[in-house]
């Protein structure tokens, strides 16, 4: 079968996506390799497809591709026939756009003289490059002026633009007019006039007549829609997960949501949505991996990406009938931790997974409200997590471990504390935090002086405003003087900086630098301008740490006796 036969098929909606599939995720680079390949004549694998009749979800081939978009999802009612893509999606959906649409508002365009012969066999040899109108203007002008260039010095290689398109749908007299255009506008030699006719004829060759470039196998081709031996809905399945297990595709948290969708009709459409309205108004840019996470931790089924879990029917009601207590239990989250706990960033909070134990408690809270007399004991043990960073890493183990034997007896006896005690507890046991001090602060010093400086966590609408953690004593500087990196690197040489201004701060001695700061900016920052000299340096961080520490831990209002021995279990 022909490429062109099989995007004939897609534009027909013969060919169509199952809601299991993900969304398109291939960046521009890829789609053009992928045209220079098949220019090449080289074969690009095989696409798995499922010929079916069965009432299934699906939706039709992105034509105008934007990343982000939500899917219309259709229903097979009248059972006509089918073909599903179970693989080979991304290179499908490539070549639709490249010959049908466009990607991210752009056309995609051939360089009818490339083709060239090289050494190096790795090298895109098939010029191929999407532009929108604008794109496309500035790159004839400026193919115009290299062109002259090249014809004053006689050398030069040149390059003539065509929309893919236009080139797809010409016949053998627009191909031959579009020669003769080519060579009225460029003066060619006799290689690149055989180039240009050669690379016309290739074009059509490669998709409308060479049958061994992509190759396709289709389930249950030409069977009676009643034949018994047709594969099931639970069989496509199967086949589905092997085959991306087999390779790299997709991620465990696709290949969750895959299932999801086939076994949960509503899933396709639910759970991206409320991705998209929870990611609005705040910095915590939470996605479908966190949300599966937490949907699994509140339904009882760890906080792995456990595809075997939803092998069985059961676990999958059991997620449906979680989801909306679920989603609600993130919104109060995001709602706490910005309004209570005055962050709006899951990064400065070391990561989204460390919000997932404070979704599970929420979950089972009346209302999904944090009691009153519960706020301090949730936003001190969310800042002990977020400082000490204990699910950055063994997060699917530490999570469920924390969850099923600190919160879910609580929550099965109905006790809406959250255990403070047992957060610190297990800091000090997985990180071996003993105390709100020096070590614990230094684990996170983003996080240390947005809370010292009482910065907004939010994201930066201008690029330049956003935050960058910046040395009050210039590195290379204290380098040159001998000063060890443990010293040079230290939060207590930290602040932080709007991108622009520290662009332009280079290495100038602190002391000049900050005398147009403002006092009451020095002050929020604990920065003493009398001690900006380099020969106080170590005075000035072992100063200036003491201070933060004790800041940091007032405005959270932290006491020793928070980290005296809690009892073990």
């Amino acid at each position: 079968m022909s490429i062109i036969n099989l995007l004939n098929q897609i534009k027909n909606e013969e060919i169509v996506l199952p809601a299991i599939q993900r969304d398109f995720v291939w960046p521009e680079e890829k789609a053009l390799r992928l045209l220079d390949s098949i220019m090449r004549g080289y074969p690009i694998g095989i696409a798995l497809l499922w010929e079916t009749y069965l009432d299934l979800q699906y939706r039709k081939f992105d034509e105008a591709f934007h990343p982000g978009q939500i899917h219309d999802f259709k229903e097979n009612k009248r059972k006509k026939k089918l073909k599903l893509v179970l693989d080979g999606q991304q290179r499908l959906q490539s070549l639709y756009i490249a010959l049908y649409g466009s990607y991210e508002g752009k056309a995609l365009y051939f360089d009818v003289l490339s083709g060239r012969d090289s050494d190096d066999l790795a090298e895109e040899k098939y010029e191929f490059e999407f532009l929108d109108k604008a794109g496309f203007e500035n790159c004839q002008a400026e193919l115009k002026s290299k062109s002259d260039e090249a014809e004053e010095s006689q050398n030069g290689a040149a390059k003539y633009l065509v929309k893919v398109s236009d080139l797809f749908a010409a016949g053998v007299k627009e191909r031959k007019a579009l020669e003769k255009r080519i060579k009225e506008h460029i003066a060619l030699d006799d290689d690149d006039e055989a180039r240009v006719s050669e690379n016309m004829g290739r074009f059509d060759e490669v998709l409308t007549k060479n049958p061994n470039i992509l190759k396709v196998s289709v389930i249950d081709e030409d069977l009676p829609g009643d034949n018994p031996d047709r594969k099931s809905e639970a069989d496509v399945l199967e086949i589905f997960v092997r085959v991306n297990r087999e390779g790299t595709p997709l991620s465990r948290s696709d290949l969750i949501f895959s299932m999801l969708k086939l076994n949960w009709r509503e899933s396709a459409e639910s759970l991206p949505d409320f991705v998209r309205q929870i990611k609005e108004g705040n910095a915590f840019d939470l996605d479908t991996d966190f949300v599966i996470r937490c949907l699994f931790a509140v339904s009882g089924l760890g906080t792995k990406f456990d595809l075997d879990a939803l092998r069985k029917k059961d676990n999958v009601d059991r997620l449906r009938t979680n989801f909306q207590g679920c989603c609600d239990a993130i919104r109060s989250v995001v709602d706490c931790i910005s309004r209570e706990c005055w962050c709006s960033s899951s990064s400065l909070l070391g990561g989204q997974a460390t919000l997932v134990p404070f979704v599970y408690y929420l979950f089972h809270a009346p209302k999904h409200e944090v009691p009153t007399g519960q706020i301090e004991a949730f936003r001190k043990s969310l800042y002990v997590f977020a400082f000490a960073r204990p699910f950055s890493r063994y997060a699917d183990s530490r999570l469920w471990k924390f969850i099923r034997r600190e919160l879910q007896p609580l929550a099965e006896e109905k006790d809406y504390r959250f255990p403070f005690d047992r957060a610190v507890w297990w800091v000090k046991y997985w990180e071996g935090m003993t105390g709100f001090d020096e070590r614990l602060l230094a684990t996170n010093d983003d996080l240390t002086l947005h809370v010292l400086q009482n910065l907004s966590t939010n994201k930066a609408h201008y690029n330049r405003n956003a935050g960058q953690v910046d040395h009050i004593f210039p590195r290379s500087v204290l380098r040159q003087k001998g000063f060890e990196e443990s010293e040079i690197n230290h939060f207590g040489n930290f602040w932080i900086l709007a991108k622009g201004k520290n662009q332009n701060k280079s290495d100038k001695h602190p002391a000049e630098f900050f005398a147009d700061v403002s006092d009451n900016e020095m002050k929020r920052a604990i920065i003493d301008r009398e001690m900006l000299d380099y020969r106080r340096f170590r005075t000035f961080l072992k100063d200036r740490t003491e201070k933060i520490v004790d800041a940091v831990r007032k405005r959270l209002e932290f006491s020793d006796e928070d980290f005296a021995e809690p009892a073990q279990n």
